[in-house]
């Protein structure tokens, strides 16, 4: 594929990823670009379709619920990757971590003394008005203080090539097992490029997850059982619940699977109750409890806040983090 950018309508005024200004191939993606080259468009069609059998035999979805598929729509990937360097990620994820703890610090703040509204630099109209403040949260201090044991961020790029973050996802974020799929699927179609392109592993996140959340579990000599939550098989992204409680080694259940007796949450089993330390949700905040917060919902487990509140089960993300979702408060926060 000699002329593969000859056709490439390279606009002012935009920030193209693969070309700099002067239409020159960016460094960090020349191995890609010189892999591709080398293909010929008969070539790239195969590793094409290879991608989507692939993600069809392991029955990767997104349900779309206005889509006739339904539950059973396939999930799309493209065979070519978004490529970052190495030092503009650095940079990246430092201001995501920074944002990530501040986004904490805030939530420590609404469910707590309450300054940032006090001292007018939140609104109270904006944060009491939002669904996702929920006021039987007031007061509950999670293990650590740590509110937000996942958090995801959509950026998107300005003209001249910063991010932008459009949207922060602190209640329930989803996205980091369809990741981990999309790096094995493009792996296996592209081994060559994926190999000489040296891809950073996502290991790690996992890693750090999974030794926070037994750290954080409230008990004393016993291992910590965790689970992940889900709504069930229609939730739009039930897929990725699976992929992550197997990665995990989590048992996956479903409100019905758990029940609360003396504030301490158990899953049932056939041979009797188990202790539950920890819940991994993916469940949004006020369908949690249909004791203390949503009254009509028949997916979350009745008092679980108050074994919370207790402090006898840890919840990852904490129960009204969903606030932090406000599109209004992105004016508010740097």
């Amino acid at each position: 594929m000699p002329d593969l950018l000859d056709q490439y309508p390279l606009s002012e005024g935009t920030y193209h990823e693969m070309l700099d200004a002067d239409g020159a191939v960016r460094p960090h993606w020349r191995r890609l670009y010189e892999h591709l080259r080398r293909s010929t468009s008969a070539q790239l069609i195969q590793r094409q379709d290879l991608l989507t059998r692939q993600i069809q035999e392991n029955g990767v979805t997104y349900n779309v619920y206005a889509d006739p598929k339904g539950a059973d729509r396939p999930w799309e990937l493209d065979l070519l990757p978004h490529i970052i360097a190495a030092d503009e990620w650095q940079h990246v994820a430092a201001g995501i971590a920074q944002r990530a703890r501040l986004l904490n610090a805030v939530l420590a703040d609404l469910y707590g003394p309450q300054t940032l509204i006090a001292n007018g630099l939140l609104p109270a109209e904006l944060v009491f008005g939002h669904n996702n403040f929920l006021w039987p949260c007031q007061g509950v201090k999670p293990p650590e203080g740590t509110f937000l044991h996942m958090y995801a961020v959509d950026l998107a790029r300005t003209p001249d090539g910063r991010w932008w973050v459009t949207a922060d996802r602190t209640q329930a974020p989803s996205g980091a097992g369809y990741a981990l799929e999309n790096r094995q699927s493009v792996a296996r179609a592209l081994p060559e490029t994926y190999r000489d392109l040296q891809v950073r592993h996502l290991s790690g996140f996992f890693d750090t997850l999974q030794q926070t959340l037994a750290r954080q579990a409230p008990t004393s000599s016993e291992a910590p059982l965790v689970v992940l939550l889900t709504p069930g098989r229609f939730n739009e992204s039930y897929f990725e619940h699976l992929y992550l409680a197997r990665q995990l080694g989590y048992p996956l259940v479903e409100g019905g699977d758990l029940t609360v007796r003396d504030a301490t949450v158990y899953l049932k089993t056939l041979s009797g109750l188990r202790r539950v330390h920890a819940i991994m949700r993916r469940l949004d905040d006020d369908f949690c409890d249909p004791l203390e917060l949503r009254t009509d919902s028949a997916l979350g487990v009745p008092g679980l806040l108050e074994a919370v509140r207790q402090g006898n089960v840890l919840v990852a993300n904490a129960l009204g983090s969903g606030v932090l979702e406000s599109p209004g408060l992105l004016g508010f926060l740097p």
